[in-house]
């Protein structure tokens, strides 16, 4: 008589059980020598037996429909590694028998000719989808557990890996990607370039995250060290602290939401790097209002670079030409040194009078995080005298929740640490004073930064000119002709001096323009 030995074994069961691919092959090979019968295969599977979705088991059947005349019998340890589901596995066994061939457990060996045992028959399979069921659901309740305490479970975002902390549970630790990440999120954050402009960029240095992967990933609060934990029996979802490092703070990450949610000023993006025409997407036509590309032609010696129009327009300027009108500009929005003296000075005292009100923002949201969480006890104390229903108890608690995240989020930024912004006042300034020097002298994404950043409209360019309707409020404020600008140099800044109510509030980070830069 001819048998298939099969063995199987799902990973946990081998780790934990010693119950082997080795151990159950030896044995079946000892009874099928003591039953004198001829083995001809052997399949060793590492899989679960919650249906028969089985790379060896799909083998072993294909191998058995090709062979019917051949294959008598069947063989495995016990019914359980056979299958843990009993239907399933009665619809897999009454297959075989119309092909003439017997499935049988050498533990647990059944006469299948006897219809009496089709009943032990049942018990065996029912025991093994109880087990799987039991294993199932600690699963379940162990993996809701671990989320909640802050534990991340399942495959590892970009830039993370899996990793078993002391405590031999799984979370999160930065890997060679990590700084990817962290680039994609601040450039991202600046809203200067566009979402898929970035990655490509990004590409270029190891990024192998596809399109959409990337605005997941950019969407993703694990990089803030969150975990979200799903909802569970009759428990809600909730987000809790995770215990891996986060590679984001929270205030940049909700830019990048921000970022998401609306629309750059410029609708129309590079669909490529070019070095040479940095400015291609920040230029309209005077003459048609369309859209500013760049080519190049072959000259005799050399090729030339120029911006044109993209419809049939005669605007066109070779690139330095360009470069210059748009330097020329900048040039114009130069700060005066008594401005300059005088922002500083804006800056300098109005940083005491930000961090009070800092401290005492923070005072009152956590004020507020405690009156919430008050009533979230005041809910549950109503639900437990009947005076409510469960229904509506869901409801309060949904919107109080809301409420409590967003306040709890307030309450994280304000507790970060903020820089000085001593440090920065000097070299901004000294920025502001040499746009054009830094606009000509700087690269592509440099040109790109700062055009971005100064000017909130596209420029108007033609053959002659090149002009904007509109630029940063903050610049705009700067190089203003203020001839009482020594006046009030002398006078400390109050809170409604026309400059102080320009300077940009301190956030998580050091104190910036609008724009991000």
């Amino acid at each position: 008589m001819n048998v298939i030995i099969y063995c199987r074994v799902s990973t946990d069961e081998q780790a934990q059980k010693g119950f082997s691919l080795d151990y159950q092959e030896e044995s079946l090979k000892l009874f099928s020598e003591k039953m004198g019968y001829n083995v001809i295969k052997v399949y060793r599977e590492d899989h679960s037996a919650k249906d028969f979705n089985r790379p060896e088991w799909s083998k072993l059947k294909a191998y058995c429909k090709n062979n019917k005349k051949v294959v008598d019998k069947v063989l495995f340890a016990k019914w359980d590694r056979f299958s843990r589901n009993i239907e399933q596995a009665l619809a897999v066994i009454r297959e075989f028998d119309s092909m003439g061939i017997e499935l049988n457990a050498s533990e647990q060996y059944l006469d299948i000719s006897n219809p009496d045992n089709k009943m032990v028959l049942s018990i065996y399979l029912t025991a093994g989808e109880v087990e799987r069921d039991k294993i199932s659901s600690r699963t379940i309740t162990g993996t809701y557990q671990a989320k909640k305490d802050g534990y991340f479970a399942g495959k590892a975002p970009y830039g993370y890996d899996n990793f078993r902390d002391g405590s031999k549970r799984s979370t999160l630790k930065p890997n060679k990607y990590a700084d990817l990440v962290k680039r994609a999120f601040s450039e991202v954050a600046l809203n200067i370039e566009s979402v898929e402009t970035i990655r490509k960029k990004l590409r270029q240095d190891g990024l192998t995250l596809k399109k959409s992967a990337f605005s997941q990933m950019l969407k993703n609060n694990v990089y803030i060290g969150k975990v979200n934990v799903p909802e569970f029996k009759k428990e809600s979802a909730l987000v809790v602290d995770g215990r891996h490092e986060p590679l984001v703070d929270l205030a940049t990450f909700n830019k990048v939401q921000n970022v998401f949610k609306g629309k750059r000023w410029y609708n129309t993006k590079p669909n490529h790097k070019n070095c040479d025409f940095p400015m291609r997407d920040f230029l309209t036509c005077e003459i048609c209002g369309g859209q500013i590309t760049g080519s190049k032609s072959t000259g005799r010696t050399k090729k030339y670079a120029y911006y044109h129009c993209r419809n049939k327009c005669k605007t066109r300027v070779g690139v330095e030409d360009a470069h210059i009108k748009i330097a020329s500009i900048l040039c114009g929005l130069q700060i005066s040194q008594n401005i300059k003296e005088l922002f500083a000075d804006v800056l300098r005292n109005s940083e005491a009078q930000i961090s009070g009100d800092r401290n005492n923002q923070l005072k009152l949201k956590i004020e507020l995080q405690k009156s919430l969480k008050s009533q979230i006890e005041d809910a549950e104390d109503l639900l437990l005298s009947r005076s409510i229903d469960k229904d509506r108890f869901d409801r309060i608690i949904e919107r109080i929740n809301g409420k409590l995240s967003v306040v709890e989020d307030d309450i994280e930024i304000l507790r970060t640490k903020k820089d000085s912004v001593n440090g920065y006042v000097d070299s901004g300034l000294e920025l502001l004073g040499k746009l054009d020097e830094f606009f000509l002298n700087g690269d592509y994404n440099g040109k790109r930064i700062l055009a971005g950043s100064i000017f909130t409209q596209k420029l108007i360019f033609g053959n002659e000119s090149c002009r904007t309707t509109k630029v940063n409020e903050v610049i705009e404020v700067l190089t203003r002709n203020i001839k009482a600008s020594e006046v009030i140099k002398k006078r400390k800044a109050v809170k409604n001096d026309s400059f102080s109510v320009n300077v940009p509030g301190a956030g998580v980070e050091p104190a910036r323009f609008p724009t991000g830069v």
